[in-house]
Formats: structure tokens, C-alpha cells, sequence
């Protein structure tokens, strides 16, 4: 469905694809048995034909969900409302997203609500922290071609878990990424909370030696085009949310100068990534 580079900004939404794939996931030894949950610990898997195996029922509260894939995938959570199914939710995508159609994306954004995700690769862990309220829920692999879903939900008693401690990337306004904090630590839980208007997913990844965020500049006011001066040898992501939510990923990845970006289409911008709009800044890890 969605792959996309930095200067291939107009394809798609849920993920962000490299060349290189290989985004930084904290590493983990827990086992992906996903028959059944502990606590506040949700254990997932996703096969080589990109099936996701997890509880069907987990309860309500902070939970920690452990993603564990065959080839690289992103694991993104959503709700739908009553009667938008899973055929009308692809369509959606293909047309809206993929293909750059306004009504469909604007028909996917009023039918979904979008809680985040993680992205992983073969031999790391990708963790997802979500506080999720009983109800019904799609679980999406959004790497492929064409999403792939499994139906869970959130019933009985609540997890009683408490979410890491972290720190937090915000979007406000419309497409804007707050300016603090101005550095983070180059590993451990990252929050990223949308107190925006318009959905957002975040991507930080690092510049390239030599290269600085005026650089990044340049080449945004260029449209994209041209060499990156970015890397995604070392880059994260969490996953796309509604404004309101929020989402927490953990990471590791070198001491830096980075740059957060989002490349969500805007639909009444004629599906105009909203990195374009200048939804981005600089980032120090440390």
C-alpha cells in the first residue's frame, strides 16, 4: 500500500519505507505467542504473508503491545465506525491515500479513528504503548501493498498498568510540530501526543554527516527533489493519530542531529504531504 521515501512524499500515509529499511527498533527477547495476554502486555506477530497473530480480547487500560515480524512491518491501530468495513476502509486507502483522491481520504479520515503504531524489522521488537478504552478494534499491518487486518477487542477489567515514562513531541495548530523539547535522549520511550486539528504521524530521522537542518531546508523549499540529506540507516516512527490521542514508541538510535517530519496528505490540500506545509524541525538526540 504505502511504500514511500522522503522524496517520494506525495505516495501514501501509515508508514515510511526506505531503501535501506532499516528504521531503529528497541530490540526485545520476549517470545510473539499471541494467544493470550498478560496484564498490560500484549504480544503480537506478524507472518511473511503479512497475517497478524494476537489475543482476540485484551483488557482496557495502558497496554503494552510487543510487535514481532517476519519481514518488515508497521503495526497501526484504529477504530471504525459502525457499518465503514474493512473492504470500504482498503478502498479508501487505494483511492485516498495511494492515488491522491480527496473524497475517499476525507470519507477514510471521518470513518476512522487512528491510534498509532510502530514499525519493526526482522530481529527487533517494535513497542507500541496505547491507552485504550473498551470497544472494538482493528489491528492493521500497513507495510504491504494492500493493509492487512485483524479484529480484536478491549473488554472486562482494566490492566491497572501505568505508561513509561517518556518524553513528548506534540503537533499543534494545524501542521505544526511544537518546538520543545528541542533534544531528547537518543534511546528510551518517546510520546508523541496530537493536539492538533488534522491527523499526524511522526518520523524522526537522522541528517547525514556534515549536513544540518538548514540543508533539510533547502531541500523542502526545493519540493523534495533532488539527494536527501537525511538517512533512514537511523530513523523511528509512530504511527498515525487522530487529534486528541496520543502514542508511545520505544527507541534507540545514535546521538545526533535529526529532523521530525510529518508526511501525512492533507485532503483539503489536494492530498499535499504536511511536511510540505513546513511541518518539520530540528531535533537533537543526546
Amino acid at each position: 500500500m504505502i511504500k514511500r521515501k522522503l522524496g517520494v512524499v506525495g505516495a501514501s500515509v501509515l508508514l515510511v519505507a526506505t531503501g535501506a529499511t532499516t528504521m531503529t527498533a528497541e530490540a526485545s527477547g520476549s517470545a510473539a505467542a499471541a494467544s493470550s495476554a498478560l496484564a498490560g502486555t500484549v504480544a503480537v506477530s506478524i507472518d511473511g504473508s503479512r497475517v497478524i497473530t494476537m489475543p482476540t480480547t485484551i483488557q482496557p487500560g495502558v497496554n503494552t503491545f510487543s510487535v514481532k515480524v517476519a519481514k518488515p512491518g508497521s503495526f497501526q491501530i484504529a477504530q471504525t465506525a459502525p457499518g465503514y468495513t474493512t473492504d470500504m476502509v482498503t478502498a479508501d486507502i487505494e483511492a485516498g491515500l495511494d492515488k491522491g483522491d480527496a473524497k475517499a481520504q476525507k470519507r477514510f479520515e471521518e470513518n476512522t479513528t487512528l491510534l498509532g503504531g510502530v514499525t519493526a524489522f526482522p530481529g527487533t521488537t517494535g513497542k507500541l504503548v496505547v491507552d485504550l478504552p473498551a470497544g472494538d478494534y482493528l489491528a492493521l499491518d500497513t507495510w504491504g501493498r494492500t493493509p492487512k487486518f485483524t479484529s480484536f477487542t478491549v473488554a472486562g477489567a482494566d490492566t491497572g498498568a501505568t505508561a513509561p515514562s517518556s518524553r513528548t513531541i506534540k503537533a499543534i495548530k494545524d501542521v505544526t510540530l511544537a518546538k520543545k523539547p528541542a533534544s531528547i535522549p537518543n534511546k528510551g520511550w518517546l510520546t508523541f501526543k496530537n493536539a492538533s486539528s488534522q491527523n499526524h504521524f511522526l518520523l524522526v530521522v537522522a541528517l547525514k554527516p556534515g549536513k544540518t537542518y538548514k540543508d533539510f531546508l533547502a531541500y523542502a523549499d526545493g519540493h523534495f527533489e533532488g539527494k536527501p540529506p537525511v538517512s533512514f540507516q537511523n530513523a523511528m516512527e509512530v504511527g498515525v493519530i487522530d487529534p486528541g490521542k496520543k502514542a508511545t514508541v520505544k527507541y534507540r538510535l545514535p546521538k545526533g542531529k535529526y529532523v521530525a517530519i510529518c508526511f501525512w496528505p492533507d485532503a483539503n490540500q489536494g492530498g499535499m504531504p504536511h511536511a510540505m506545509m513546513g511541518m518539520h524541525r530540528a531535533l537533537t538526540l543526546k
